[in-house]
This record gives structure tokens, sequence and C-alpha cells, in this order.
């Protein structure tokens, strides 16, 4: 999918969010292109409060390869929370009925859960895309088509 058929509004997952405060990542540069589309008047950047949230324990955990302290951690989260023309969605008592719906239908369990609970938010708020490395975990989901930036051409 390119860039200039991407339109209306766009869900960004935590792992393109988290690459764009690592410089190290190879992935950094594409996730930086990624936050950049806020700027192209077609489309509405959009981020759940669960995706700032997923953050901090990924980037102070053993998954990165030089943990963040939590001052460096809340720094970063802070910052992609407070990037200009970037909406960020609530969580509801809405969504999480919604998300204990799909995980019933579907009959996911565990962690899980927190990715149905993002479908349900972006179904809530009538986002039909979600850029995400995790493509699989999303493409069953009716009303989302998850595409990833990082092999997909986008900008």
């Amino acid at each position: 999918m390119s860039a200039e058929r991407l339109t209306g509004r766009v869900l960004v997952d935590s792992n393109v969010l988290i690459y764009a405060t690592l410089r190290n990542d190879p992935r950094h540069e594409k996730a930086l292109e990624v936050l950049s589309l806020r700027f192209r008047g077609q489309i509405d950047l959009c981020v759940s409060v669960q995706n700032l949230a997923e953050m901090y324990p990924n980037l102070t955990g053993p998954k990165n390869n030089l943990p963040d302290s939590p001052e460096l951690a809340r720094r970063k989260i802070e910052s992609i929370a407070g990037l200009g023309s970037v909406t960020v969605l609530p969580l509801t008592v809405s969504i999480t009925r919604r998300a204990l719906r799909l995980c019933q239908g579907h009959d996911i369990k565990r962690q899980q859960y927190f990715d149905m609970q993002l479908a349900a938010t972006m179904l809530e708020e009538e986002i039909g895309i979600l850029l995400t490395e995790n493509t699989n975990d999303f493409n069953f989901v009716e009303g989302i088509r998850a595409v990833n930036p990082f092999t997909d051409l986008l900008c």
C-alpha cells in the first residue's frame, strides 16, 4: 500500500512507536517516516493510550538491547504522546466489552487479549488501517487491515 492510497484514520502500533525511539535499530528511519505521515492532510494518525503503555515494558526490558532507564522511557513515551497532529485515543468500558467479545469469538486467551483490545479500539473509532510489524495478530479481525510499514511501501 503506497502512502498516496493511505487516507483517513490510521492507527500506529506500539512496535512502530518503539522503533521510532531506538536510533540504533535498523527500523528506526522507516518508523520515523511512518510518524511523518501525520503531516499529510488526508491522514489522521492515531495511537491508543494502550500503545503508549505498551512502550514502557519494552523500552525498559530485556528485549531492548540496552534497556532504557525509567526516566528515559518516560521521556520517550511523553514525546510520542505529545506529537502534534497525532490523535491519542482513550480506553473505555465500551472498548473493553468489544475486546472481550472479540476474544470470545476468536478463542483468544492470555496476552493476546491486548491485540483484541487494540482491534476493539479501532473498530469503536472507525479506524480501518493498522500500521504494525505484527500483521498476523490482526489479519483475522473483520474491518481491520494490518499493514507492515517495514515491508510494504508507505512513504
